[in-house]
């Protein structure tokens, strides 16, 4: 939290949070951060509370802010760098239009573990064509 109210006024990271409409729970958030003004690009990450999966929440939150950054922000790329063994992350950004472009082995070191680095990319002119 404290990163993002840093982060934020300097717009450097862009967060949303994940609210249930029924009961206005806080399922999480999703944002747009690492900012590459002159490349028209940014990174997105995202995370949602294990008992909400599986309802759709996740999409239509990522779909908003994948709009939001190539609409208002008018990126041209997004980018995502996620842990490959999570398929249901994977999943969520394909089920998008991101394509798989890269894999880094042992690239975070987590808790003291180790893991890989897969990353994605979606283009203005993917999302326009989905759209």
């Amino acid at each position: 939290m404290e990163r993002d109210l840093k982060a934020l006024p300097a717009g450097e990271y862009l967060s949303f949070g994940i609210v249930r409409s029924v009961d206005q729970q806080l399922l999480e958030t999703c944002s747009l951060f690492r900012f590459v003004e002159q490349c028209r690009r940014a990174e997105i990450g995202y995370g949602l509370a294990y008992d909400a999966w599986g309802n759709g929440y996740m999409h239509e939150a990522l779909t908003a802010l994948v709009d939001y950054g190539f609409a208002a922000l008018n990126l041209n790329r997004i980018e995502a760098d996620i842990d490959p063994r999570n398929t249901a992350s994977a999943r969520s950004l394909e089920r998008l239009g991101f394509q798989r472009e890269g894999f880094l082995r042992e690239r975070w070191f987590v808790d003291g573990v180790v893991s890989d680095s897969a990353l994605y990319g979606l283009l203005l002119s993917d999302w326009s064509v989905r759209k």
